[in-house]
């Protein structure tokens, strides 16, 4: 069967039918549940299917208060998913409450470089040089230090400090993530803030002159926590 998303099992049906055609069950174990269906047989990750994907997601989220979307294509048996449900209950029933009444934006940065040139990808934090250089003994404040300048570094992001200012009201929690020039922004806010979010953000990205798109409201992809 296929697995789509992990929701609180309080208030759940057994089963809907999709308004995208389709009828999904929902597999029960303790305070969580699962959205599935059971067609066997992966689909191919497609423009159209993951588009259907994410359709799907959006109205999950609008039918529960809380979901964790799982990875396009996730298949496995139904005993192996109960496993999961009952194994992982702690901490999935975290996320679902960082995640309840929440959604994600994202912003997309363009990086450029002095002569206004698109960046290439930004060095894995783990290869930054040790601070005082490398000829020296790491000591656990050493380490400790290591660690805080390698989550600064990957968050860091050009230019968008006053976007960051800007929306800082409605963030509840930020993923970042370097790829190819392009740096992309998560962040989880309430549901309601979306319209006032991304005014604030496409307001201060215009004034300051970063070039950056602003999407969402999108289920919290980046913030699920079952894959």
């Amino acid at each position: 069967m296929t697995v789509f998303a992990i929701v609180a099992s309080r208030g759940a049906p057994p089963s809907f039918r999709s308004r995208h055609g389709g009828r999904l069950r929902v597999v029960r174990e303790h305070a969580l549940a699962a959205v599935v269906n059971d067609r066997a047989g992966v689909s191919s990750p497609t423009t159209a299917t993951l588009r259907r994907y994410d359709r799907l997601m959006h109205e999950l989220a609008e039918r529960f208060p809380a979901i964790l979307p799982v990875r396009f294509g996730t298949q496995m048996a139904e005993d192996e998913l109960r496993s999961i449900l009952s194994s992982r209950r702690t901490s999935l029933g975290g996320a679902l409450a960082h995640v309840r009444k929440r959604a994600q934006m994202t912003v997309r940065v363009v990086r450029r470089n002095a002569d206004g040139e698109r960046e290439g990808p930004v060095p894995p934090a783990s290869r930054l040089p040790p601070e005082g250089g490398s000829d020296r003994r790491l000591t656990g404040r050493d380490y400790l230090r290591s660690r805080a300048r390698a989550a600064a570094a990957r968050r860091a992001v050009q230019g968008f400090e006053p976007v960051r200012r800007a929306v800082a009201r409605w963030v509840r929690d930020e993923r970042v993530e370097h790829r190819a020039g392009v740096s992309s922004v998560y962040h989880l806010i309430p549901r309601s803030s979306a319209d006032a979010y991304r005014y604030a953000a496409q307001t201060s990205a215009a004034s300051s002159g970063v070039t950056a798109i602003v999407s969402g409201p999108w289920p919290p992809y980046a913030f699920a926590a079952f894959e």
